[in-house]
């Protein structure tokens, strides 16, 4: 069985999926944050590039955002305080 078909990570094909933008010795890095929609607690950020203005940064990650969504809408279906990301 592969990593990606592990009963544990079956959370992932149902979670919201939401952009950080951080600024980290001049570049602008893009994670995206994967957070179940039954557990808003349960969460998974996986940084997937940097970039030297934040204008990019924001294309790629609303790109990368939109491709990685079930729901491509933009649909909330949790609320953004359920949750809270420390960037320390």
């Amino acid at each position: 069985m592969s990593k990606r078909n592990k009963p544990e990570d079956a959370w992932l094909l149902d979670a919201q999926v939401q952009y950080r933008i951080i600024e980290n010795k001049s570049r602008w890095e893009v994670s995206l944050v994967f957070i179940d929609s039954k557990d808003p607690k349960h969460l998974l950020i996986q940084k997937i590039g940097d970039y030297h203005s934040k204008r990019l940064a924001e294309i790629y990650a609303r790109n990368i955002q939109n491709t990685a969504a079930k729901d491509s809408r933009g649909k909330q279906k949790i609320n953004k305080d359920d949750y809270h990301i420390n960037n320390n």
